[in-house]
């Protein structure tokens, strides 16, 4: 289904018009020094700066490895995985999908629902097959929490990178660097982060020597920084003071928490602190397809299973794609790594029921009222079903993202917020 209209035809058309999800393919797959990733302070997300001159176009490998603008989903998923046993419209194709937690109790600790990304990077780490894992964390200085991508090495390392960032990160930045190390490496990203390294795969064979495995969290789309400064200065804080920030911890479906160099702590639920902020959703994540990271060896997403929250333990979401995925698993439960239990489609699919119903079955009247109203969209090769959406209901949901949108949101938020308890704030 089409969406991207005529007038993307660079790397700065997908910025300007709002599809650039601040991944940084481009400036991997570009020579060094050529594009690097900026903070654009009115955008408040990380977006590619064009230094070589010979590059001033944006048209070059730059603009094709770019998944801001779209890509073929389908036919990826098909190379990767024709051989995958199951294939649906909502999950893709894939081998297996069972729920599951570490046994590891400093993984379980932090962990926002069961820790299987970390426990899955922490073998391939111990069993030598990766040298290191891309990964994210976060930063504390003059501007308050920012995302910072980096290799994960050692367990410390992956420990540090536990949680959430429902926020940008620059990910595949770390591809070149990890290309001239001549090692192999597990990459760990979003939907859309996989997706890059998919298209500079197909610019560089080499890449897929590089990062012979790879790994998506299920993904709802995210937010910029503004979202999470409103986040911490609804309670007063100021953000520059924050040393320590997580968007959930404390188990499924926990809590944000943010403490300051002062001493100052504060705490709200998970996802209640959302009412927090009027920031819209990123635009390019409102027309995404991709919820459970389709392209990638192993998908992992929280358990909203109600069977399994009653357990009082935290559950997540396994789906294999590949042979090597479903073998890895069979290996991590052979060495009691991970306590598992089956989980049909049918659950699978109530448990991430929300997140399927926008980005697959409300999606294609959407994307027609954007195209009607000039919205430039990025573009898939998706058969989108007609139902389960209103017009009405999809122009809301654009409404919500226009200035006027977020101003009422704001009021409605502010009356919200007065007629709730008080946050937790020590």
């Amino acid at each position: 289904m089409a969406g991207v209209l005529s007038r993307v035809h660079s790397i700065q058309d997908v910025v300007r018009y709002g599809l650039c999800v601040s991944c940084g393919a481009c400036v991997s797959a570009t020579p060094p020094g050529a594009i690097r990733m900026v903070f654009d302070d009115k955008r408040s997300i990380f977006v590619p700066e064009i230094i070589d001159t010979n590059r001033a176009s944006g048209k070059g490998i730059e603009f094709r490895v770019c998944p801001g603008k779209g890509f073929p989903i389908m036919e990826i998923a098909e190379q990767l995985y024709s051989d995958a046993p199951n294939r649906s419209f909502e999950l893709g194709l894939y081998r297996t999908a069972i729920a599951a937690h570490s046994t590891e109790e400093r993984i379980i600790k932090n962990a926002a629902s069961g820790g299987v990304m970390t426990e899955i990077a922490r073998y391939l780490i111990d069993k030598n097959l990766v040298k290191g894992v891309t990964a994210s964390r976060f930063i504390y200085g003059p501007k308050g929490p920012r995302t910072e991508s980096f290799i994960a090495r050692t367990f410390d390392d992956l420990l540090a990178a536990q949680g959430s960032k429902y926020c940008p990160t620059t990910t595949n930045v770390l591809a070149r660097q990890c290309v001239e190390t001549g090692r192999r490496y597990l990459f760990i990203g979003t939907p859309c982060q996989v997706a890059g390294l998919r298209l500079a795969t197909r610019e560089d064979s080499n890449l897929a020597k590089v990062f012979p495995y790879t790994m998506a969290n299920f993904c709802g789309g995210f937010h910029n920084f503004r979202q999470l400064e409103d986040l911490i200065t609804f309670d007063r804080i100021d953000p520059t003071k924050v040393e320590y920030f997580r968007f959930r911890r404390d188990g499924q479906p926990g809590s944000m928490f943010a403490r300051t160099t002062d001493g100052r702590t504060i705490s709200a639920s998970y996802p209640n602190y959302l009412h927090r902020s009027d920031v819209p959703k990123h635009k390019r994540c409102s027309y995404c397809v991709d919820a459970t990271g389709e392209l990638a060896d192993f998908a992992c997403g929280d358990a909203w299973i109600e069977r399994l929250l009653q357990t009082q333990q935290s559950w997540s979401i396994i789906l294999t794609r590949s042979h090597f995925a479903e073998q890895i698993v069979n290996e991590l439960i052979s060495a009691g790594r991970i306590v598992v239990t089956p989980v049909s489609f049918e659950e699978l699919c109530e448990s991430q029921r929300k997140n399927l119903m926008s980005k697959k079955f409300r999606q294609y009247k959407r994307m027609r009222i954007s195209r009607l109203l000039g919205i430039t969209m990025p573009e898939w090769d998706v058969q989108l079903p007609r139902g389960n959406s209103t017009y009405l209901h999809e122009a809301r949901v654009l409404f919500v993202k226009t200035r006027l949108g977020r101003r009422i949101r704001k009021i409605r938020n502010a009356i919200r917020n007065a007629l709730k308890p008080k946050t937790q704030q020590n």
